[in-house]
């Protein structure tokens, strides 16, 4: 995602409250990596002082030493808590969550995370299925599904997926970013997300340009609704999370969030504060939970093109939006993903959830990283792309950059 919507998104961090369950973690022909001492340890300390670690590891050396980088980041990025998972392949090379002494609550190895980007990239897969299989036109105008659009008789559900139909983020509309600011709870619809958009003119000609756009995200999933007679949750659930065995993954239109959860927090508002169920809707009138396991196993899937033809699964990450709006061969949008230097990347930043997803296409190496900030950041950048990069640079011959 550009860095300009990163920081949209950090401004409208806000506050929530909620109540996580006491996860235990177990695990069966792993190693278990208990609670360990903070990197500088005190004299005397007691088990709340404490950094406390759970991994679920084989038997690759890397396994420590990328445990030894998240641990390492809990108090030089100022982070309370971080979920994170390494595969090289199919094989997964460390699983785990690491907490500061001052968490709250423990964090489960399978704590639940609320997604938000790397969900586009399902999203257009599950466009490119209905398009093979004769539901939607992608190169038709997408008026009967969603004719309050402006340009709705030019822009094309194709357009929607790469976000090339000049269609306005009503995410730096400073009405919406107030409204979010003033009660974090609100629930949004499509109606009103379009109607913060359409605030302001056409960004360019449908087709001519690039340039992100939850709202053009936001259409998509009413595409999707409106032309297979499904909600978002069923689309989800049988094209997605079904065939890929994703057993704890939910699509939903509302801000639940299962147990166990990892807690987030922001600075956000002037107060540190628990933000875990603060409504998500905001993001583009949908929203996604889901493990760091099953986040892993979909962008393998992304990358293999596993639920898709072979003519689709190349068209899902080609450099479709080349030459537009400051992409490049290189560095690119397809599809809800970004891809750059032979890495499909995703840095969402969602109700204090700061995430990273980074899929190296050949060889396949993924990482996938969550964290929780603590009191003492300041929200300026993306610690679980500081970390992941570190993990790369371990994992892979070609670190990626961004």
């Amino acid at each position: 995602m550009p860095v300009s919507v990163t920081r949209a998104r950090a401004s409208l961090r806000a506050l929530a409250v909620t109540v996580a369950a006491f996860a235990v973690l177990t695990s069966t022909g792993c190693t278990i990596v208990g609670t360990h001492p903070p990197s500088s340890p005190t004299p005397a300390a007691s088990p709340s002082d404490q950094t406390r670690i759970g991994v679920i590891a084989g038997s690759d050396p890397r396994a420590a030493e990328i445990t030894g980088i998240v641990e390492a980041a809990i108090p030089e990025l100022a982070l309370q808590s971080v979920v994170f998972g390494v595969w090289v392949g199919d094989d997964e090379i460390v699983r785990g969550a690491v907490d500061s002494p001052s968490a709250p609550l423990p964090t489960a190895t399978d704590a639940l995370v609320r997604v938000g980007q790397p969900m586009e990239a399902m999203l257009g897969t599950i466009l490119l299925q209905l398009g093979t299989e004769g539901v939607v036109d992608l190169d038709a105008p997408v008026s009967p599904y969603v004719p309050e659009l402006v340009n709705a008789d030019r822009i094309t559900p194709r357009m929607l997926a790469n976000t090339t139909g000049g269609t306005p983020d009503y995410v730096t509309n400073a009405d919406f970013i107030a409204r979010v600011h003033a009660d974090p709870f609100a629930h949004y619809t499509f109606s009103e997300l379009l109607g913060y958009a359409q605030q302001s003119p056409p960004l360019f000609a449908p087709g001519t340009g690039w340039a992100y756009s939850h709202t053009e995200m936001a259409a998509l999933v009413q595409v999707l609704e409106r032309a297979s007679g499904q909600s978002l949750e069923d689309l989800m659930q049988s094209r997605i999370y079904g065939p890929l065995g994703m057993t704890r993954s939910s699509a939903h239109q509302d801000s639940e969030i299962g147990q166990p959860a990892m807690h987030a927090y922001t600075n956000q508002r002037g107060v540190y504060e628990d933000s875990t169920s603060w409504d998500p809707t905001w993001g583009f009138d949908g929203g996604m939970n889901a493990p760091v396991i099953d986040l892993g196993r979909w962008l393998r899937a992304l990358n293999d093109g596993d639920l898709l033809t072979a003519a689709d699964a190349e068209t899902s990450l080609a450099p479709v939006s080349a030459g537009l709006g400051g992409m490049s061969a290189q560095r690119y949008f397809a599809y809800g993903s970004l891809v750059a230097d032979g890495w499909i990347v995703g840095n969402p930043i969602l109700n204090g959830y700061q995430g990273f997803t980074a899929q190296e296409r050949n060889p396949s190496v993924t990482i996938v990283v969550w964290s929780a900030v603590a009191p003492a950041n300041t929200e300026t950048s993306n610690a679980s792309q500081t970390i992941a990069q570190r993990i790369a640079a371990i994992v892979s011959a070609t670190p990626f950059t961004m």
